[in-house]
């Protein structure tokens, strides 16, 4: 008796894909797999098209409404900042966002990859987590802006009229007055967990991208429930709703806090600055060197610690015991850590930034549950987290990022003492 030939294994499921079904299979893709495919790419182009199309909206805002506004000086500088929030930070944030975007389904098209399994929605999404600290700005301020726009027009008479003829007479607008359009960025905020959603339960569990889709997804929600905590007490609040996931969420509501002070403490770019990490640390200041000898002695204070970068670092191994020195096209531009402490039920930032291009970030192989950073010609600090694997973690993210920074140590092989040849020791 001849045995039943095999047929072949679905590339996504890794199942035998039956004889019977081999006519309805695509290559070797089974039926409910090549679906699911489909709806993937389905799902990566609405995201494509509608982020396209938000950028649209919000340039009308822009131009249509804020420009000549402000042109035939209809209301104030501030009313204008009121009714219009950080709609310019909203724009840029989608300029890059949307490009980013098409470049990743654009290189898919020219590698002949036409489902879209190269296109990794979760990892850019990651990577553009700060996008959603400006639409947090805007949805906070936002439920103020209809309020004010509608005693304006009470009381200016052109400002009313111009309103109502840009509705009834300007195309572009759709016939959407401007409260409508004050919603776009909101309604646009609330849409990413739904299509994040759509994708996750579409895109194949062996897919390295799913984790990074389902993470991104919790992330917004966490997002939305932030927003929600915070206009809670204004009786005319917005109010996000989203369906709840039952997922477990990747990030608590104090860092989205601790990440705002960081950034404001620092300066930088939002859109150019990358998070590392973020999360409770202790740290003492020891009085000398010898602190090793005096270690049970010190009293360590509970604070928060984010560190932070000016352009995203190229990928690397926080799990690797050699330390070596990163190649310069490699390393971000910047690279600090923010201390901040928790006061009164408020995050604020206790002193300046450290720069990891002015610091040594060491350990003492005796005492791996503290990593100790130096800021040159100033202040020696000791560090740890709650759980020693933690510490490490935080040692190995700080000790990879300061060896890169600063151009002394590119010229001493990132050493302090230029006779020293030898590498650091692995931890």
């Amino acid at each position: 008796m001849k045995k039943k030939s095999k047929g072949p294994v679905c590339e996504d499921c890794n199942k035998t894909i039956s004889v019977l079904d081999l006519e309805d299979c695509v290559e070797t893709l089974c039926t409910k797999c090549h679906s699911r495919r489909v709806e993937r790419k389905e799902t990566i182009q609405e995201l494509v098209d509608t982020e396209l199309s938000y950028g649209r909206d919000l340039r009308i805002i822009k131009e249509e409404f804020m420009a000549p506004m402000e042109t035939a000086s209809l209301l104030t500088p501030e009313q204008l900042d009121t009714i219009f929030i950080n709609l310019q930070e909203l724009i840029d944030i989608n300029d890059k966002f949307a490009d980013k975007l098409q470049d990743l389904v654009e290189l898919a098209n020219e590698q002949g990859d036409e489902d879209y399994v190269t296109v990794y929605i979760g990892q850019l999404f990651l990577e553009s987590s700060n996008m959603f600290l400006a639409f947090e700005n805007y949805c906070v301020k936002q439920a103020a802006a209809p309020l004010l726009l509608e005693q304006l027009e009470k009381e200016k008479e052109l400002l009313r009229i111009f309103l109502h003829v840009s509705q009834t007479e300007n195309s572009l607008l759709r016939r959407m007055n401007l409260k409508s359009f004050l919603m776009v960025p909101v309604q646009r905020i609330m849409k990413y967990p739904l299509l994040l959603g759509r994708l996750h339960k579409s895109t194949s569990s062996h897919h390295e991208d799913r984790e990074a889709i389902k993470e991104a997804q919790c992330r917004v929600e966490e997002i939305l429930d932030h927003i929600n905590a915070k206009t809670k007490a204004s009786a005319t609040g917005l109010r996000l709703r989203r369906k709840g996931s039952g997922s477990k969420k990747s990030i608590g509501t104090d860092n989205i806090e601790l990440n705002k002070v960081a950034l404001e403490t620092l300066c930088w770019t939002r859109n150019e600055v990358k998070i590392i990490t973020a999360g409770k640390l202790q740290y003492a200041q020891p009085a000398d060197s010898t602190w090793p000898r005096k270690y049970k002695n010190l009293k360590f204070a509970p604070i928060f610690g984010v560190l932070a970068t000016l352009g995203n670092p190229k990928p690397y191994n926080t799990l690797d015991e050699v330390m070596l020195f990163p190649r310069p096209h490699t390393v971000p531009q910047q690279a600090a850590l923010v201390i901040i402490r928790e006061k009164g039920g408020r995050f604020q930032s206790i002193r300046e930034p450290m720069y990891l291009d002015k610091c040594v970030v060491a350990i003492d192989p005796e005492l791996p549950e503290v990593f100790e950073i130096h800021e040159m010609a100033k202040d020696v600090f000791l560090f740890k987290a709650e759980d020693p694997k933690d510490t490490l973690l935080w040692y190995r993210h700080l000790k990879y990022l300061s060896l890169g920074q600063g151009t002394w140590r590119h010229r001493r092989n990132g050493l302090a003492n230029i006779m020293i040849k030898n590498k650091p020791k692995p931890v």
